[in-house]
């Protein structure tokens, strides 16, 4: 039943899209949705009444698709933290709250009254007792430990995963620059989430993210060769998406995902 999904963007709202899926039948979620914080955009509805009147079905429909003891990451705002993780823990069992840094922008840099808001926290959560973790070559062994001669096996990589991320591994956002101009206002970093994937999805395994965005969990899922399902529901975004993954397409062998 998903075969009409996998490897594609389609465009609508996830809650009308996942109604067609059967039951347990993603490997793992990771997704960005809209937080609830009234962010000004005209692309999105980011007001509280919009986001905290759906959050809880959306929430529902992901528990229900997503397969038993695999992983769901649900990047979510510092501002309404406490509802998240109160809605996550109605349908999920909730493991852990990973931060990361952002790049700063003026908006946060010029703030006076308040500590700066430079950290992206994100919900690590499972259907029931999470699996174990794939070892992921992401955090490196310190130099001490490998030359230390109690290391009796000494690993390039520890495969122990911190909760807060340094920016010296990665950043959860993506900085615009000369050569790069955002596609969406909150483009999350897709080395960040390719971390992510490898740690909780084996091959050929399926990834969900009901609120595409500008493809990020796409592009990631392309390049560690894992199957995904994209939801988007605004045409703009959807199209330069499509456009993204297409222009990619030229750089690697991804017919597979491209059909």
């Amino acid at each position: 039943m998903l075969d009409g999904y996998i490897n594609k963007i389609t465009l609508g709202d996830c809650l009308v899209v996942l109604k067609r899926f059967p039951d347990n039948c993603i490997d793992l979620i990771i997704t960005d949705p809209p937080y609830g914080v009234n962010f000004e955009n005209g692309n999105y509805d980011d007001s509280s009444d919009t986001v905290f009147n759906q959050y809880e079905e959306w929430l529902t429909e992901f528990a229900r698709v997503l397969k038993q003891n695999h992983h769901i990451y649900i990047f979510i705002p510092t501002l309404e933290v406490d509802k998240w993780i109160r809605g996550v823990k109605e349908v999920f069992n909730f493991n852990n709250l990973i931060a990361t840094q952002v790049f700063q922008t003026n908006r946060t840099s010029s703030i006076k009254n308040n500590f700066t808001f430079d950290l992206q926290l994100i919900i690590f959560a499972s259907k029931e007792k999470a699996m174990k973790f794939n070892k992921a070559d992401w955090v490196p062994t310190s130099n001490s430990w490998l030359r230390d001669k109690r290391n009796p096996n000494p690993k390039k990589y520890t495969y122990q995963y911190p909760s807060f991320i340094s920016p010296k591994i990665e950043r959860s956002n993506v900085k615009p620059n000369k050569e790069y101009k955002l596609l969406h206002p909150n483009e999350k970093n897709p080395n960040l989430i390719k971390y992510f994937i490898e740690m909780s999805c084996n091959p050929d395994e399926v990834i969900l993210d009901p609120f595409c965005g500008s493809g990020s969990t796409a592009i990631a899922a392309w390049e560690v060769d894992r199957r995904f399902i994209m939801i988007e529901k605004n045409l703009d975004y959807y199209k330069s998406t499509n456009q993204r993954i297409k222009r990619l397409s030229n750089q690697k062998k991804i017919s597979q995902f491209l059909k």
